[in-house]
């Protein structure tokens, strides 16, 4: 069973992108845009020539084209470190939760044999269940209620054992203080499988992509071909801005997808051996 937390954030074309591989997101972004830069110039510099900025109005207008360029690299710049800020909160959050979970695993050897076996047998499982049943769902915004289950029978254990001796109230209180936390990081991690920018921010960013994109091919030069290569390579600017905040855009989604490798690491390091 599973839960969806952001139906109405699927951006169905950002998920085709990222569902390419890194090679792919490449080629992808740059045919998208140069395509997009292209059709403006053809446009302009073939079907609307009445509209271009003539040599007396360059002056201004390339005035104007370099504060677009200031504003645009500044909204790019705000966004993407947004983006990347929240990338590593989340790949921190995960880092943080299977060490919690292997402290906790270990406290476990403070208690009577009974209760140490049962208790680690149970954060196994639960650990095999953020692999196996969280994670493929991570990508698209839902979460295991299964996993949660689990997590939830490992929490209400902790709280009602009572603890018998002065070694096992220390270990005790250490696991209380443990599990609140990793329940914090779970949710973290949970709430923040999403795409880092809402539609509203999407709408910003690729519509004052495209008016400088437009602004640029407006510009009446005695040859076309340096016209060309010149919105070439703005094009080719803004693919390689585009494809770093593609990349960090969403923690579990695309070739830099955060991968359940601690929680991978404690089944087949930390934890197999006693």
């Amino acid at each position: 069973m599973n839960l969806d937390l952001n139906l109405p954030l699927n951006l169905p074309l950002l998920r085709l992108l990222l569902g390419l591989s890194d090679l792919g997101l490449r080629l992808a972004l740059v045919v998208l845009v140069l395509s997009v830069c292209f059709v403006f110039y053809y446009l302009f510099q073939v079907i609307f020539q009445r509209y271009l900025f003539n040599r007396d109005h360059s002056a201004y207008a390339g005035y104007i084209y370099n504060a677009m360029g200031v504003v645009f690299s500044l909204v790019f710049a705000f966004i993407t470190v947004l983006v990347w800020q929240n990338y590593n909160s989340v790949n921190d959050a995960v880092t943080k939760e299977a060490s919690n979970l292997n402290n906790i695993y270990r406290l476990y050897s403070a208690f009577p044999p009974e209760i140490d076996k049962a208790g680690k047998a149970n954060i196994r499982d639960y650990t095999h269940s953020i692999i196996e049943e969280d994670w493929p769902l991570l990508s698209k915004d839902q979460f295991s209620i299964d996993s949660y289950q689990k997590f939830l029978k490992i929490e209400g254990n902790i709280i009602r054992y009572q603890p018998k001796t002065a070694g096992e109230i220390n270990a005790h209180q250490q696991m209380l203080r443990l599990i609140t936390d990793s329940a914090e990081l779970r949710r973290s991690r949970v709430y923040n499988a999403k795409f880092a920018l809402d539609p509203p921010a999407w709408v910003g960013l690729v519509s004052s992509a495209l008016v400088f994109l437009f602004f640029s091919c407006l510009f009446e030069m005695k040859s076309r071909e340096i016209h060309s290569v010149l919105i070439l390579f703005l094009g080719l600017t803004i693919v390689g801005v585009l494809y770093f905040l593609v990349l960090y855009i969403h923690p579990f989604l695309g070739p830099m997808a955060i991968q359940p490798t601690p929680f991978q690491n404690l089944l087949n390091v930390t934890w197999a051996f006693p």
